[in-house]
């Protein structure tokens, strides 16, 4: 069987079965795999020998951590797997060796500091867009997909609730924003263009999680933070939210 037929099976299947993220996590490492094939021109579903798969994993040793490495080596078994592809060293082989690490979470300074640039960035092009992101993920704890998700029919600006119906558990949730937050959404709420109230209006199409990297990096250049990206503001919710005695 040819590798791209192979790993597009499992592909249209995590499509079928699992959230977007699933699907696009998948993809990421599933490409990293095949690039690394066309390097040595292995093309078909048995060229790939235990030899091979040791030889990949040697090769990722000098750039990946062994979690990355553990992550493609479980996603390339599943395909196989799933296509019934009789491979018995790939379903035996071991884990290697992880460093187990605690999440990354942004300091109460380091959340002052993203707050106070950002709300003071004037009001042009989509700077109002990236204001209502921040204060977004920081009100609700919400994922990043969740958040680049939201309706506008699905905001109560009385209640200052969202309902989020496109949710990794696929069950819907509601969570609530604060005043200054309720402020920046009545400023977009009404635009025209679509469904989703987080919009890039300078590329013309609802806001994506490439634009968001953007705006983390420029964040993490100019405040001079050593880690920046969206999950760490719902580490950071959880967190500051347990200190202060919730559930």
């Amino acid at each position: 069987m040819k590798l791209t037929e192979l790993f597009n099976n499992k592909l249209n299947d995590i499509k079928l079965q699992h959230s977007k993220g699933t699907y696009t996590f998948y993809k990421s490492h599933i490409g990293h795999f095949m690039r690394w094939c066309e390097q040595y021109h292995i093309t078909l579903s048995e060229d790939v020998t235990s030899d091979i798969i040791v030889d990949y994993i040697q090769d990722m040793k000098h750039t990946c951590t062994n979690a990355t490495i553990n992550k493609r080596i479980g996603i390339i078994k599943r395909a196989f797997k799933y296509n019934q592809i009789d491979f018995e060293y790939l379903y035996r082989i071991p884990k290697l060796k992880e460093q187990r690490k605690t999440f990354n979470m942004l300091s109460k300074e380091e959340l002052k500091k993203v707050i106070d640039y950002t709300m003071t960035l004037p009001n042009i092009y989509n700077n109002n867009v990236y204001k209502l992101l921040i204060l977004l993920l920081i009100d609700t704890g919400a994922r990043i997909n969740e958040v680049l998700s939201i309706e506008k029919k699905y905001i109560d600006l009385e209640t200052k609730e969202i309902t989020l119906v496109t949710t990794k558990t696929k069950t819907d949730r509601v969570v609530y924003f604060m005043n200054d937050t309720k402020k920046h959404i009545e400023k977009l709420i009404n635009h025209d263009k679509g469904k989703y109230l987080l919009y890039n209006f300078d590329k013309d199409r609802p806001l994506i999680y490439d634009d968001v990297r953007f705006f983390l990096r420029l964040l993490k250049s100019k405040l001079k933070i050593k880690i920046l990206h969206a999950h760490m503001f719902r580490h950071t919710f959880a967190t500051l939210w347990i200190e202060n005695d919730a559930d």
